[in-house]
C-alpha cells in the first residue's frame, strides 16, 4: 500500500483526539520539522500541532531539494487536503462556535465545520504558508481559518535577493547576522558541507519567488515581528494587513529574526489567544476595504514604527472583535 502524501510532508507533535485547534507550522529557510519540535510542545493540550517537512532534509534527505515555490506548495497543499479528509472523519458532530449549518441540500457549510486550522510560518515559511492558504482556498474553501506570518515582509513590499549567490564565506556572514544558527555549527566544516546546500537552496527559493501583490484572502491574518530583526522592517511585516479581506492583527516582540526562540512563551501565549478568538468568529465572506492601521505603543510618542516594542499592535477595522 502506498503511504499517503501527508505522511511524507506532515509530522504531528502528538495526536490529540479532543483537539479544538490544529496548527500547521512552516519552517524558515534551511529549517526542519525537528527545529520546531520543542517549541510546539509548549502549546496547550487542546492544540494539535503539525510540522511541515520540506524535501531534502532529515527523514526526507534522500529526496532532491525543491528550489521553487510552486512545486513546494503544490505538494504541501495536496498533503494537507489529504490529511483534512482524515480530520473530517475525526471531527465531533457539533462544536461550540463552529458547528456546521445545513445548506439547502442538507449538507454542512465546509467553512463552519470541524476543528479550526491555523497555518503558522516563520520567515520563508510565512510565504510558504501564505501560498498554501491560497491553494487551499480553491481545494478546501473555509479550511484555513487563520494565517500567522512571522518575520517576513508582506507580498506588496517583498523584494528579490541574491544572497544565495554569495561565496561560502559571505553566506556564513549572513547566517551569523541572523542569529539563528549556533556558532558551533558554523565552525563545523563537515556539518556545514551538509547544511549549506540546504540553506542556500531555500534562499534561492525565497529570493527568486515573485509573490502576488493584488490577491487578498478571506482569512484572518496575524503578523508577528521581532523589534530588532535586521532582515526585515517591522512596517513591512505589518503590511500583511493588505493581504486579507477579513481581520488583521500585528504584534511586535523583543528580539531579532529568531525572537520566537529567544523567548517563546509570550509568542505562544499571543498565538493561542488568537486561536481562541478564531473559534468565536464567523469565517469571512465579505470583502472589506483595507483599513488604515491604528497603533498602540508602550513607547513615548514620536518613535518610528520600526522602534515599537511588544504591546504595540496594528488592528483591523473598528468593530472587529479582537
Amino acid at each position: 500500500m502506498t503511504a499517503p502524501r501527508s505522511s511524507v510532508w506532515l509530522r504531528c507533535r502528538g495526536r490529540r483526539p479532543d483537539a479544538r485547534y490544529r496548527v500547521v507550522v512552516f519552517p524558515h529557510a534551511g529549517g526542519t520539522a525537528n527545529a520546531y519540535w520543542t517549541w510546539a510542545a509548549e502549546f496547550p493540550a487542546d492544540c494539535e500541532v503539525w510540522m511541515t517537512q520540506y524535501p531534502g532534509r532529515e527523514n526526507r534527505s534522500a529526496e532532491p531539494l525543491v528550489d521553487a515555490m510552486d512545486p513546494l506548495v503544490d505538494g504541501i497543499a495536496a498533503a494537507i487536503a489529504d490529511q483534512a479528509q482524515t480530520w473530517d472523519t475525526e471531527a465531533p458532530a457539533v462544536r461550540p462556535h463552529s458547528a456546521g449549518t445545513p445548506d439547502r441540500a442538507g449538507t454542512s457549510d465546509p467553512a463552519r465545520t470541524g476543528v479550526p486550522l491555523v497555518l503558522f510560518g516563520h520567515s520563508m515559511g510565512a510565504s510558504v504558508a501564505h501560498e498554501t492558504a491560497r491553494r487551499l482556498r480553491e481545494r478546501r474553501p473555509g479550511l484555513v481559518r487563520l494565517l500567522v506570518v512571522s518575520a517576513r515582509a508582506a507580498p506588496s513590499v517583498a523584494s528579490p535577493g541574491q544572497e544565495h549567490l554569495l561565496s561560502r564565506e559571505r553566506f556564513l556572514e549572513v547566517l551569523r547576522g541572523q542569529g539563528g544558527t549556533d556558532e558551533s555549527i558554523l565552525e563545523h566544516e563537515d556539518l556545514l558541507d551538509y547544511l549549506l546546500p540546504i540553506i542556500r537552496n531555500d534562499y534561492r527559493l525565497i529570493e527568486t519567488y515573485r509573490p502576488p501583490s493584488d490577491d487578498r484572502l478571506p482569512v484572518d491574518i496575524l503578523a508577528f515581528a521581532g523589534a530588532d530583526d535586521p532582515t526585515v522592517r517591522v512596517a513591512d511585516v505589518l503590511a500583511w494587513a493588505d493581504v486579507t479581506t477579513a481581520s488583521f492583527d500585528g504584534m511586535i516582540f523583543p528580539g531579532g529574526h529568531f525572537y520566537l526562540r529567544e523567548n517563546p512563551a509570550p509568542v505562544i501565549t499571543e498565538l493561542v489567544r488568537h486561536l481562541r478568538l478564531v473559534d468565536q468568529r464567523e469565517p469571512s465572506r465579505e470583502a472589506r476595504s483595507t483599513p488604515e492601521p491604528t497603533w498602540e505603543s508602550s513607547r513615548p510618542s514620536g518613535d518610528s514604527v520600526d522602534e515599537m516594542v511588544v504591546g504595540c499592535r496594528a488592528r483591523g477595522p473598528k468593530g472587529v472583535r479582537k
